[in-house]
């Protein structure tokens, strides 16, 4: 959430997922143009305090030459880079979303968000999802840092302490084998206590690993810039039975329509559309009825040298743009109608990712590789710089949102 130069009493009543509308006495809600702040509800994410649906779309500015790992801590970037995330950002808006989800983005990402203005963000905080044991002091501590720094960018750039932040996602999709050696490696961890982060006992040692530096995120921001922003973890389909973080703010997940055949072929179909992919987001929410969930994640790949699947599930790749663009609305519709509201969606993502396997690999686009085809907008070489042309997907979801 974004606050103010208030009074701590103020504070503690209107901002953050610990606020509590019972606790507001007579203090009538601030003007929007003097007060964002985000909590929830059992079902959805509030902007200062009325329902806010999340749509949302992926960011990073990994365009040929610049990897997103190398420009993070990056103070100043060539104009041509700078100018292009102003646009894509522009766009985004233009295109209907009121929320970006910003990876490893540099800090001129946050001045041009905020140059653009009227969008939100949520802020993914990457931690090493292969790290072997995640209740290593050594890797916890650097993970600490990384969060501190991360904070700190943000709030260097909105420096009245008001970035328009939705949340900070702590993780995502840490890898299953980390998981389960962490789990192994600690069978005593089985609860977490921190400064704001409470959990049951019966935690695992990796939950109670995504506790504390929620706790961390937490603690900082507040002690430093007065402000408790909500808090979640990304999840995912092959994780979904071995991690689970109720005791944040909301859920999220990534969820894609490809993947559930494949890992989850028994689900039962969506109650409205008669997808998987809603009958899979349905059964996610049902396990936690009466805390949001965030789809963090959706999207389709049009890499060309894959098999064509189709509807109603499309695939892992090798879909035209007319499908990526059917599949996407086909999406959305499924999270829109779901038996219980949903807090809304992430479209992965806006640029196709040419950065996927290094700094060499960033100047071509690789047919082969899935994961370099995700894009809303397609990257177009335009000597010795880069333009980008939207696909179908991006005017299909502007015709909705």
């Amino acid at each position: 959430m974004i606050g103010y130069k208030y009074y701590f009493l103020l504070l503690i009543l209107l901002m953050g997922s610990s606020c509590t509308n019972d606790d507001a006495g007579s203090i009538e809600p601030p003007d929007e143009t003097e007060f964002t702040g985000f909590s929830v509800d059992d079902h959805r994410i509030l902007k200062n305090n009325l329902p806010f649906q999340i749509k949302g779309v992926v960011y990073v500015p990994g365009y040929p030459g610049y990897l997103p790992w190398e420009i993070e801590n990056a103070t100043t970037l060539p104009q041509e880079l700078s100018n292009s995330i102003e646009a894509d950002l522009s766009n985004i808006k233009a295109m209907g979303a009121n929320t970006v989800r910003f990876w490893g983005a540099p800090k001129y990402c946050y001045e041009a968000l905020k140059n653009v203005g009227d969008l939100n963000f949520i802020q993914t905080i990457w931690i090493k999802g292969d790290e072997p044991d995640f209740q290593s002091a050594e890797f916890k501590e650097s993970t600490k840092t990384y969060i501190q720094a991360v904070i700190d960018r943000i709030y260097s750039v909105f420096n009245d302490n008001r970035p328009p932040l939705v949340a900070y996602i702590i993780g995502n999709e840490l890898s299953e084998s980390s998981i389960l050696s962490t789990n192994a490696a600690h069978p005593e961890i089985t609860n977490f206590t921190g400064n704001y982060i409470v959990t049951d006992s019966g935690i695992t040692a990796t939950e109670a690993f995504v506790a504390e530096m929620a706790d961390f995120a937490r603690t900082y921001e507040y002690e430093t810039y007065g402000n408790q922003s909500l808090l979640s973890y990304a999840n995912e389909i092959r994780t979904a039975e071995v991690i689970d973080i109720p005791f944040l703010d909301f859920i999220s997940h990534n969820a894609y329509s490809y993947a559930v055949p494949y890992y989850r072929p028994g689900t039962a179909p969506g109650s409205s559309s008669g997808t998987l992919f809603q009958g899979w987001i349905e059964e996610i929410k049902a396990k936690h009825p009466n805390i949001p969930l965030l789809i963090s994640e959706t999207g389709l790949s049009v890499s060309p040298n894959a098999g064509q699947v189709g509807p109603p599930n499309y695939g892992y790749g090798g879909n035209t743009e007319s499908q990526q663009a059917a599949a996407l609305l086909q999406n959305i519709n499924d999270v829109t109608t779901s038996t219980l509201p949903i807090a809304g969606v992430c479209i992965h993502e806006y640029l196709d990712a040419w950065w996927k396997f290094g700094l060499e690999d960033s100047y071509t686009q690789d047919p082969d590789d899935v994961e370099e085809w995700f894009g809303l907008v397609k990257l177009n070489n335009a000597g010795g710089w880069y333009t980008t042309e939207f696909r179908s997907a991006y005017e299909a979801i502007k015709n909705i949102w």
